[in-house]
């Protein structure tokens, strides 16, 4: 009883804001002449919170003759350009008083003009790049959260690449305009895509957002290692390191490339360590143990976890078994970030550590099939012993029974 009246209240609660938001709209001018845009922004997460045309736009929505609500002093803007449309976001995205409730950072305007499109606009009055409304939309707003949201991690890329696949204009920022392509093929593209998951990399987790710019030569490494911290906490301890301080080796763009980085693979000991090293170098040949190494673990594993399936198919307790093949898992995972450090012995030891899990998971199924042979043997054993023995003591029921009769025939 007690939630039907809560939902009887709330329905009229959401119904008395409803009708004060209509009869907001209902007085004001903007939308009875731009009917058609309503529809666009009563959805907007602006238009939830009461923020409508004259916030943006200017005028006096409460004038109803047209040139009344456009006139001077009403601080009619009509269609701002790209700088007015940054300075009038800023306005309220930039007031801790006004955001505040929100729980929205109002450093957003501070960093655009850090980057690299608001350095162009303000910086060289270049009106072809992105401001707020090429990136979240003009009168469509919607909360970042939202999956319908241009923003939302799903759809950044395709919002990016509006700008960043058209030829023609990033031909005038001499940049390259197929970088959406690689991307969607790449391993981050494909988590995102097909898998949809939205923690992998988008532009933005490598660029920043409102801040947007390239990572430098020295900016690499810290932008792949938000995310992949140990690879970048064991490439600080490799050769490569210290060539990557004197600017002759990019951290992680040298090996994995960038907005079309594959899926890790042994492959790259051939294909990275060429660009730099001769197959006759004590490098390039360091690469290969450790690339030898890395594919006897990987092949190991794979070749154990089909055994211990095999043995739970024969219908074997295996649970001792899954256990020992997890642990060796783990080490051979070890060794993938670890192979950043480019030391075999460290990789060797992780090796040995799996082998020896691996070599205990064989003995003890082998052991088992073996138990089960010699079980079968001895069953074998066991339903011949039984057999004579049925044979022999029906041998013996018979010849009594032959020799009863006998006696029955010459008792009479």
């Amino acid at each position: 009883m007690l939630m039907r009246i809560f939902l009887l209240f709330l329905a009229v609660l959401l119904n008395f804001c409803s009708l004060g938001q209509a009869e907001e709209v209902k007085g004001n001018s903007c939308v009875n002449c731009h009917s058609d845009m309503w529809d666009e922004i009563k959805g907007s997460v602006h238009s939830q919170q009461g923020i409508f045309c004259n916030k943006c736009h200017g005028g006096d929505p409460t004038q109803a003759d047209k040139d009344l609500a456009k006139a001077p002093g009403t601080g009619f803007i009509g269609v701002p350009d790209k700088k007015q449309t940054m300075e009038l976001c800023g306005t309220c995205h930039s007031d801790v008083s006004i955001m505040n409730f929100y729980g929205t950072r109002t450093d957003q305007l501070a960093q655009y003009k850090t980057s690299h499109h608001g350095k162009k606009l303000l910086e060289e009055g270049n009106a072809k790049v992105a401001v707020c409304s090429d990136c979240h939309g003009y009168h469509e707003v919607l909360k970042v959260s939202d999956p319908n949201s241009s923003v939302y991690p799903s759809n950044l890329p395709k919002t990016c690449a509006k700008c960043h696949g058209n030829e023609k204009l990033m031909h005038s920022f001499n940049l390259p305009s197929d970088v959406f392509d690689k991307y969607k093929n790449s391993v981050h593209g494909k988590a995102l895509f097909e898998k949809g998951d939205t923690a992998a990399a988008n532009c933005a987790s490598c660029h920043g957002s409102h801040g947007a710019v390239p990572p430098g030569f020295r900016e690499v490494g810290a932008t792949c290692g938000k995310c992949h911290i140990n690879e970048k906490a064991h490439f600080q301890e490799s050769v490569h390191a210290s060539i990557s301080d004197r600017e002759k080796f990019s951290e992680c763009f040298s090996c994995h490339s960038n907005h079309d980085i594959q899926p890790s693979s042994i492959a790259l000991y051939d294909q990275a360590c060429s660009k730099c090293h001769t197959p006759e170098s004590p490098a390039f040949q360091q690469g290969q143990k450790i690339k030898t190494i890395l594919q006897k673990a990987e092949n190991d594993l794979r070749e154990t976890r089909a055994v211990v399936k095999q043995a739970g198919i024969e219908g074997f307790f295996i649970e001792e078994e899954e256990a020992l093949l997890e642990e060796a898992k783990s080490k051979v995972l070890e060794m993938q970030p670890l192979q950043h450090k480019l030391i075999y012995n460290e990789l060797a030891s992780l090796s040995t550590a799996s082998d020896a899990k691996i070599k205990e998971i064989k003995t003890s199924i082998e052991g088992k099939r073996a138990g089960l042979k010699w079980r079968k043997v001895g069953l074998i054993v066991l339903w011949i012993f039984i057999l004579i023995m049925v044979w022999a003591l029906n041998s013996e029921y018979k010849k009594i029974m032959a020799e009863e009769k006998t006696k029955q025939k010459n008792g009479k």
